[in-house]
C-alpha cells in the first residue's frame, strides 16, 4: 500500500500546487485589472509593485482561498483517476474506499499544517508590507474614516461618534455620556469635534449640555466649546484593519487590552482569531467532500464534478458570510460564526461518504 498511498499524495499536492498556480495568476490578473488606474496615479515603480505588492499579494490570496483551492484539486485529480477506472481497479483488488482515504488525509494533513503557520504567523506579516504598501503608493487604498465609535474614556465617561475623519481629526455627531453612581447625570451632544492641535484639545460646534438634577433637567447650548478629554487623535487610528497585519498571539493581546479598555465592537477581532483556525479544519472536510464526489465514475464525468466542486464552495462561502453577519449584528457568538459552515458540511461530508459508490 505504501506506493499506492505516495502515488495519491503525489498526484493530490501536485494538482493542487499547479491548481493554486493557475488560480493565483488568475487573481492577480483580477486585482490588476481593479488597480491600474491607481498604479499608473501611483510613483511606485513596476519592480516595486511586483517585488513588494504582488510578492506580499500572492501569498495574502493563496491562504485566503487555500482550502477552495484544495477542493477543486481533489476533485480534478479524483475525478481523473475515476475516469481512467483507477478507483474501480483499487477497489476491486481489495482495497477499500475508506482505506483510499488515508493518503488524501496524509496530503491534507501537510496542507493544513502549512496553511495553519501561515494564518497564525507568516501572512499577518507580509500583510503588514502590503498594506503599508497600498496606503503609501495607491492613494485610493488610504483608510479616511473610522465609522460607529464607542469608546469607555473611564468608568464613568462613554463618547459616541457616528464617524471620525482620520485626516482631519473631525468627529460627527458627538455623544459623551456622564454617569455618577450608576446613573446618567450629563450628556453632551454635538455636531462636530475638532482637534485643536496648538492647545492640544477638542472644540465642541454646535453643542448641547443636559445635566439631570432632582430640581429638573438644565440644558446649555452654545456654538462652540473647547474641552479635554482622555483621548486624543491616535485614539481614533484606524484598527479593524489591524486585524490582517497581527499574528495570533499579538491579536490576542490586542483584544485583551481592548476588553481592558472597555471598548466594543470587537467582533471583527474575535472573528479573525477563530477564523484562522476554522479554515484549518475545513481543509479536511473539503477534502472528504470531494473525494466522495469525484470518486464516482459518472457520464459527465470531470465536469460534472467540476460543477459539484464550484457549487459546494460557493455554498459554503455564502453560508461563512450568513454566520459572520449573525454575529456582527445579531450577537451570535464569534465562535460559532466562524466554526457553523464547518459544524454544517461536517454533516453533510458524513453523509456524502455514507452514500458515495464504494
Amino acid at each position: 500500500m505504501k506506493k499506492l498511498d505516495l502515488y495519491i499524495i503525489k498526484k493530490f499536492l501536485g494538482t493542487f500546487f499547479f491548481i493554486l498556480m493557475l488560480l493565483v495568476v488568475i487573481s492577480v490578473v483580477i486585482d490588476i485589472t481593479e488597480k491600474i488606474d491607481s498604479f499608473l496615479a501611483s510613483e511606485a515603480s513596476l519592480f516595486r509593485i511586483v517585488t513588494v505588492y504582488y510578492a506580499t499579494f500572492i501569498p495574502h490570496i493563496a491562504t485566503l482561498l487555500g482550502a477552495y483551492f484544495i477542493l477543486v484539486a481533489v476533485v480534478f485529480f479524483t475525478s481523473s483517476l475515476a475516469s481512467r477506472s483507477e478507483i474501480v481497479a483499487m477497489t476491486s483488488g481489495g482495497v477499500s474506499f475508506y482505506r483510499l482515504m488515508v493518503p488524501y488525509f496524509i496530503a491534507a494533513s501537510v496542507l493544513a499544517v502549512i496553511m495553519f503557520f501561515a494564518n497564525n504567523y507568516f501572512i499577518p506579516d507580509l500583510n503588514k508590507v502590503r498594506i503599508k504598501f497600498e496606503n503609501e503608493e495607491l492613494s485610493s487604498f488610504q483608510s479616511k474614516y473610522e465609522h460607529t465609535i464607542h469608546r469607555k474614556l473611564d468608568d464613568n465617561t462613554f463618547i459616541y461618534l457616528s464617524n471620525y475623519n482620520l485626516k482631519d481629526s473631525v468627529g460627527n455627531r458627538v455623544s459623551i455620556e456622564y454617569y455618577q453612581d450608576n446613573k446618567l447625570y450629563k450628556k453632551l451632544l454635538a455636531d462636530k469635534m475638532i482637534w485643536d492641535k496648538e492647545k492640544e484639545l477638542w472644540t465642541f460646534k454646535k453643542y448641547l449640555i443636559r445635566t439631570f438634577a432632582e430640581e429638573g433637567e438644565l440644558i446649555k447650548r452654545g456654538a462652540a466649546l473647547d474641552t479635554t478629554l482622555r483621548l486624543g487623535p491616535n485614539d481614533f487610528e484606524q484598527r479593524i484593519y489591524f486585524k490582517d497585519q497581527m499574528t495570533t498571539p499579538e491579536l490576542k493581546a490586542y483584544i485583551k487590552e481592548l476588553k481592558l479598555a472597555g471598548i466594543d465592537g470587537l467582533d471583527f477581532f474575535e472573528l479573525e482569531k477563530f477564523r484562522r483556525t476554522s479554515s484549518v479544519f475545513s481543509i479536511f472536510i473539503l477534502t472528504v467532500m470531494g473525494y466522495s464526489i469525484a470518486s464516482r465514475k459518472t457520464r459527465g464525468g470531470m465536469g460534472a464534478h467540476l460543477v459539484a466542486a464550484i457549487i459546494i464552495g460557493a455554498l459554503f462561502e455564502v453560508t461563512m458570510k450568513f454566520s459572520t453577519t449573525f454575529t456582527t449584528n445579531a450577537d451570535l457568538s464569534p465562535f460559532l460564526g466562524t466554526w457553523i459552515p464547518n459544524i454544517i458540511f461536517s454533516i453533510v461530508a458524513v453523509f456524502l461518504v455514507r452514500y458515495a459508490q464504494k
